[in-house]
């Protein structure tokens, strides 16, 4: 008893005057954990609450089980709540295991009635045994550091107070004080998978490998949360160098990454995700293990992860995101193709654009990254804005070479994320201008061309006025009747 009592305190599991509730199926472990924390109570006053969970499994004999905790309960005056919960029919609809759905289904429980209560922890009876019995279950699986390492003893409203006590001694305390338990029968069934550990494997290696195997397992246990701890906290301060997080998306820099050791590699990818929102339950080793090949792979490749996630690399940077499109990406989806009168104006996404026309006669071509001057009898007015489609293409001298926009996107480092939401004003296939960077050498101004169609770009702004955007990539607040004037005062 003194052995829970130094645990508890040695991790802070319960405080004076709190409210606790403990699980309780009536087997040696609950029991024990019950008695043990209502001695507690009577040293380091706080409530306690017993909850017993019926699964519905096995028949009478479940019932007999909820029967006998109550019994104790009246009899010791602790507070008891009874759930009633058909695991059966659970595991049916849900299509999982029964033990899977009744350990959902205890959880469940618990937490309801914490609420209900206002508890501020929930006690289960998890042991050394358990621990061992879960270390080489995960380890088996193929779990990580992380997994390896077993049951925590606080997990936020859950604590574990007899985890460092062996099954053995919590069976000699209930025997010591003549307090019966009940047995499930399916106890003994090797089908289920930590029955068979207990029954099987852990005997075998106490009796032929080290009687201390399940203490051993525990210390290492505990080292491997150790390690665990400082190597997260190790991938917090590596991501904080290298990495840019924001809710439903990550940006690594990818040279940053490789410098590091592969196993902090990975838990900086782990770390990330995690601050991008990304649930790692069903996130494995491969998947870490592509994602970080990522970093060391050419540009363009991407890796498909669970429930909707990818990661890519586009040049130094390697992204990791949610597959949905962002605000700007719907607008432009919606909006990816507008024909513009001339002269006139055209909207698309966020952007407004204004199309002027008149006679050239020598005046300075203005070097602007957001307003162009093209050949209007070479172009005509079959012109459009939209976004990028496939067989793209750029003329990129006056002899008639032509290039690829994806070529030209991959040779100036636009990223992919990037390069859906650039306006291009196009002619079918081909691309007159791709905003805010370079034009078409065929359709530049000679000195041979007579009409000048000017298109300049314009910002809109949610609250109501646009911004002429100057040579310097700099913007002026004007309102939309400065923008005209200007436009037809050129």
């Amino acid at each position: 008893m003194q052995k829970v009592f130094d645990y508890i305190r040695k991790h802070h599991m319960i405080e004076a005057n709190e409210r606790v509730i403990v699980g309780v199926s009536g087997g040696a472990d609950s029991l024990c954990l019950l008695f043990v924390l209502k001695e507690l109570a009577a040293q380091m006053p706080f409530e306690l609450t017993a909850v017993h969970v019926e699964h519905g499994i096995r028949g009478r004999e479940s019932l007999e089980d909820a029967l006998y905790t109550q019994e104790i309960c009246r009899r010791e005056k602790i507070d008891f709540r009874c759930v009633s919960v058909p695991v059966p029919d659970i595991a049916a609809r849900d299509r999982t295991g029964i033990e899977e759905a009744a350990r959902k289904a205890r959880y469940e429980a618990f937490e309801q009635i914490r609420r209900e209560t206002g508890a501020h922890k929930t006690a289960v009876a998890h042991n050394k045994n358990d621990q061992a019995e879960t270390m080489l279950f995960r380890m088996a699986r193929g779990s990580g550091l992380k997994g390896a390492g077993g049951i925590l003893p606080v997990r936020g409203h859950i604590i574990r107070p007899l985890l460092d006590c062996t099954r053995e001694e919590i069976e000699a305390y209930l025997t010591e004080r003549k307090i019966r338990w009940r047995t499930d029968s399916t106890n003994n069934l090797t089908e289920y998978t930590r029955n068979c550990l207990r029954l099987k494997i852990l005997p075998e290696l106490t009796e032929n490998v080290n009687a201390k195997c399940v203490e051993h397992l525990a210390v290492l246990g505990e080292e491997l949360r150790q390690i665990e701890d400082y190597m997260s906290a190790q991938a917090q301060k590596l991501a904080g160098e290298t990495a840019v997080c924001t809710e439903g998306s990550v940006r690594i820099c990818a040279e940053k990454l490789k410098a590091q050791e592969s196993i902090m590699q990975e838990y900086v990818i782990r770390y990330a995700l995690r601050m991008a929102g990304c649930g790692l339950k069903d996130i494995g080793r491969g998947h870490i293990g592509a994602v970080r090949e990522l970093a060391c792979g050419q540009s363009g490749r991407q890796v498909i992860l669970p429930d909707g996630w990818r990661a890519w690399r586009e040049f130094d940077t390697l992204h990791i995101a949610k597959n949905s499109l962002s605000g700007t990406e719907k607008n432009c989806a919606a909006k990816a193709c507008v024909r513009p009168q001339i002269p006139g104006e055209a909207v698309i996404g966020e952007e407004r654009y204004i199309f002027s026309l008149f006679a050239y006669s020598g005046q300075n071509i203005p070097q602007k990254i957001y307003t162009k001057w093209f050949d209007y009898d070479k172009i005509g007015s079959d012109v459009i804005l939209r976004t990028r489609k496939e067989g793209d293409f750029l003329v990129v001298n006056s002899q008639g070479g032509t290039k690829k926009l994806k070529s030209y996107f991959i040779d100036e480092k636009i990223p992919q994320s990037e390069r859906e939401k650039i306006v291009l004003l196009a002619k079918d296939k081909e691309i007159i201008w791709v905003t805010g960077r370079r034009i078409s050498e065929a359709y530049k101004v000679t000195p041979g061309t007579k009409i000048i169609l000017e298109v300049r770009r314009i910002e809109k702004r949610n609250g109501g006025e646009d911004q002429c955007i100057d040579s310097g990539g700099k913007s002026k607040q004007t309102d939309r009747r400065a923008c005209g004037a200007d436009q037809q005062g050129l």
